[in-house]
């Protein structure tokens, strides 16, 4: 996006921003927006107020203010380039807009003392609505006029039978927000930590899921050196060094708290670096998928033994270790989770599945503790 600043006429696009600058002039473009086809009503019904103070969100970017159209009229862009500008323009004018109001109604329904509730909002005043135009989405959901005590006819009922759904998993874009949420790395380095994850084989998959290898990495370093994995202290020194560029702490300063914090992590990982050592080992070697991967307990269809296996689509299952003779297969979550114990009930091997909460299961379907009473 870079290279198309220029044609795009807008500000530095490279920016995580949500402040604009006090030291531009608004009014003057406006005045040149207004000279744009489509943005013309927009533009004048701003300019006609006596005061433009724009709303700004929370996040700031000391290098870069947020981007914004520099009021110059655009010639010959692209499709493309054309929705992005239009997304730009619109997303500005909006942040000058009055505060839209939305009406929220909730319904009680007491159905012989089971109570249902059903919600609705609808819009009563646009404001900032009508100049981001179709990029604000809100639904409408309007309820008849009812009247408190009113009795209502069942007019059909229909039965639905759910699960409840795991989190979804995260994809490269939405990893990098939550790490810029956890105040995680920077712009620059968010996406080159991904990519090295990607590179050592502890990720894979669009939709990312953990290797196994990936979580013993994780599982040992808790065990010997959990500091290493310490969002706290990560997340310390980054707001650290936001403190240095803006010269409210001394760089010294942060260098020597740093030295005593690494010398420290330092001492104990040299501590435990055999155990660790060994650790990662057998863990390289039992995920590299030869016939020397750990029995999970007897096959159920045969002589052979369970192992855990890859597909060649990257999720996990159980298999038989006699394949391609013998196919008997579990299915495994799609979610996190690593192989954890052993059943006290059959002997087989439990994983432990990670969710809000983690639980964990016996992986023999035939296991007695599985048995309804």
């Amino acid at each position: 996006m870079r290279q198309n600043c220029n044609r795009l006429q807008d500000s530095n696009p490279r920016t995580s921003s949500q402040q604009l600058p006090d030291g531009i002039n608004y009014r003057e473009i406006l005045e040149n927006l207004a000279r744009i086809r489509g943005y013309t009503e927009g533009s004048k019904m701003l300019l006609s107020k006596k005061k433009l103070k724009p709303h700004n969100g929370r996040k700031k970017d000391p290098a870069h203010p947020a981007i914004y159209p520099t009021g110059e009229v655009p010639k010959k862009l692209s499709p493309r380039h054309e929705k992005i500008y239009d997304l730009i323009v619109r997303r500005f004018l909006a942040t000058f807009g009055d505060p839209s109001v939305r009406e929220t109604v909730t319904i009680e329904l007491n159905n012989e003392g089971e109570i249902f509730i059903s919600k609705g909002a609808r819009t009563i005043e646009k404001g900032w609505h009508s100049l981001y135009g179709k990029y604000a989405k809100f639904e409408e959901h309007m309820f008849p006029d009812l009247n408190k005590d009113e009795k209502l006819s069942v007019e059909k009922i229909n039965l639905h039978e759910k699960e409840t759904q795991p989190p979804r998993r995260y994809t490269p874009s939405s990893i990098i927000r939550e790490m810029e949420k956890r105040n995680l790395g920077t712009k620059a380095t968010r996406s080159q930590i991904l990519d090295t994850l990607f590179k050592r084989g502890y990720l894979h998959g669009e939709s990312i899921e953990v290797t196994p290898l990936g979580l013993n990495v994780v599982d040992t370093l808790d065990k010997y050196c959990p500091e290493v994995l310490s969002e706290k202290l990560t997340r310390k020194f980054e707001r650290e060094m936001e403190q240095i560029e803006s010269g409210k702490i001394s760089p010294e300063r942060v260098i020597e708290e740093g030295k005593k914090t690494i010398i420290h992590i330092s001492k104990e990982f040299s501590e435990n670096e055999e155990k660790i050592g060994k650790e990662l080992a057998s863990s390289l070697k039992s995920t590299r998928g030869s016939g020397k991967a750990e029995s999970l307990g007897k096959c159920l269809k045969c002589d052979g033994k369970l192992v855990l296996r890859k597909s060649k689509f990257g999720s996990h299952f159980i298999g038989c270790s006699n394949y391609p003779t013998c196919r008997f297969t579990i299915s495994l979550p799609k979610s996190r989770f690593k192989i954890s114990g052993k059943c006290n009930q059959c002997g087989y091997s439990t994983i432990t599945i990670f969710g809000k909460k983690p639980w964990t299961v016996c992986i023999n379907p035939d296991c007695p503790s599985k048995k309804k009473t």
